[in-house]
């Protein structure tokens, strides 16, 4: 990989870019290029095999960047003619060399100009925006899947795995192309605001990491570009690097600040300033930590083990399909598991309900990447259920529902001492998790996109500590509740953010009540 060398701009972005050959191929045909004192970020993905896409794409890097540094032409004009230039200079050179014949590209190109952002775009490269308004692709993929994805005629995680995913019918340096050609360039103008964030990806990235997974790692790391980038490649070439992968990724000067999830928002928190809040939350985390410690040697001799010699046998038991040596399914790993151990999920899609043992931990390695769902034709399909007394950490897994598919519960608590973090929920669910008892039970860093039905039910006398977690909802606007709380429920709700609920909590006698320390954006894609 080469070092995603950190830029800065004096007072409008800082960016970082990469690219990686990924694990499977020997050779690397992506570029980039990131000027920001021009305002210029551009990723150009290669295709033509051996050197040939290589060539096309550096044709494309040095063309382009030429044409920019002339500032003739409106913003539009000169991303418009950047483009066709390269284009027609990559036809040229195919057309004089026989080793490159038939070699071309695909690109993103980004040009900002104080808080104007013009996109030039041709292929199924990548551009997205990240704000308050949640992550947004800006660009159309010009190929048959991208355009049934754009359509939602089919999931994004179903054209992650389709066969026909690479085909693209649009790329640079295939035909002699003027500036204004139809069907050529994408061409999108916006407004980037100084608390946004771009990121422009080739299709080695997208094609194994969700967007899901993109925006988590975003917030995640904001305000360190090069974390960001390297932590995305690398999430990539965890899921298998299949391809090249290049990442250019900026950020405006109010990004981190902006950052949707932080652990307690100063703004809205009414202890916000007072330094004995501080104070007193260190002391709770502490007596916390006092009181989890006593209470497992208490447990531990309660239930006849000891539960210090059982952590140091603690094993993890991996779940990989592609693996013969190890686990096939996840339901095999946990039947071999004990107490103490964690069962590992490799990416990849896994059609199995899951009954957790005991004190047996499930997490995904890459997470986001590592996807629970039903088989086709079944309804009201349970995912996970964890009911034991010695508690369970279900961490990185995501839970999709399909229209054929559906998820009646994606998650059901029924135990003690249950963390559930950076997991995510989306799709065609009718309960995303549903929490039946008072045990010591935490949600947490996990994320609800567009759940169809009910993101989170709390049953009679539940208590779970529910923080920092993101509620998307961008259809179906209906009066129907992020979270369902029975009136006996007493949930902990802290900094959590809901985007396009009228009544982000309700409880069950039909009254909402008001909830401190929340963020709410009423109405998706205005900011309101």
């Amino acid at each position: 990989m080469t070092d995603a060398a950190l830029l800065a701009h004096a007072t409008r972005l800082n960016a970082a870019a990469a690219t990686d050959p990924g694990r499977v191929r020997t050779g690397n045909e992506d570029r980039h290029y990131v000027d920001l004192d021009r305002g210029v970020l551009l990723v150009v993905d290669g295709v033509g095999g051996h050197a040939a896409g290589e060539v096309a794409a550096a044709i494309a890097v040095d063309v382009i960047t030429q044409r920019l540094d002339r500032p003739i032409g409106t913003p539009a004009q000169r991303v418009r003619e950047a483009i066709a230039l390269a284009n027609n200079e990559i036809l040229r050179q195919a057309e004089r060399s026989p080793t490159h014949a038939g070699m071309t590209c695909v690109l993103t190109l980004a040009l900002l100009i104080e808080d104007r952002l013009t996109i030039g775009h041709v292929g199924d490269s990548r551009l997205y925006t990240l704000s308050s308004d949640g992550l947004g692709k800006l660009t159309h993929d010009h190929s048959p899947v991208g355009e049934r994805e754009d359509a939602q005629e089919i999931s994004e995680a179903d054209a992650m795995v389709h066969p026909r995913r690479n085909e693209v019918f649009r790329d640079v340096g295939s035909a002699f192309h003027e500036p204004d050609d139809p069907d050529f360039i994408e061409l999108i103008e916006t407004r980037l605001e100084p608390d946004a964030a771009i990121l422009i990806c080739s299709d080695g990235l997208t094609d194994l990491i969700p967007s899901t997974v993109i925006e988590r790692t975003i917030r995640q790391h904001a305000g360190d570009p090069g974390r960001v980038v390297s932590t995305l490649i690398a999430a990539a070439n965890d899921a298998g690097g299949k391809d090249n992968i290049t990442v250019v990724y900026a950020e405006g000067s109010g990004f981190p600040k902006a950052n949707l999830l932080p652990e307690i928002p100063a703004a809205t928190n009414s202890s916000a300033g007072n330094p004995a809040s501080h104070v007193s939350r260190l002391t709770w985390l502490a007596s916390g930590i006092v009181a989890g410690l006593l209470g497992g040697l208490v447990l531990s001799a309660w239930l006849g083990f000891d539960l210090l010699s059982m952590s140091r046998r603690a094993r993890t038991l991996v779940v990989d399909r592609n693996a013969p040596a190890q686990y096939q399914t996840i339901t095999a790993a946990v039947t071999a598991a004990a107490a103490g151990d964690v069962v590992q999920l490799e990416p990849g899609e896994y059609a199995e309900p899951v009954v957790l043992k005991d004190g047996v931990d499930l997490i995904a390695r890459v997470p986001g990447t590592a996807t629970l769902v039903a088989p086709s034709g079944f309804a009201g399909w349970t995912s996970i259920i964890a009911n034991g007394r010695l508690g369970n950490r279900i961490a990185g897994i995501r839970l999709l529902g399909r229209a054929t598919a559906p998820l009646g519960v994606a998650l059901r608590l029924a135990g003690h001492d249950l963390v559930v973090e950076d997991v995510t929920i989306e799709g065609a669910v009718q309960v995303g998790i549903e929490v039946l008892n008072p045990g010591a039970i935490a949600i947490r860093s996990s994320q609800f996109a567009d759940v169809q039905g009910l993101p989170i039910r709390i049953n009679a006398g539940a208590q779970p500590d529910v923080r920092q977690n993101l509620f998307v909802r961008k259809t179906s606007p209906d009066a129907r509740p992020a979270i369902e709380v029975s009136d006996s429920g007493s949930p902990q709700l802290n900094a959590n953010l809901f985007v396009g609920y009228a009544n982000a909590v309700q409880w069950t006698s039909g009254g909402t009540r008001v909830v401190r320390d929340n963020f709410f954006i009423r109405e998706p894609g205005n900011g309101r």
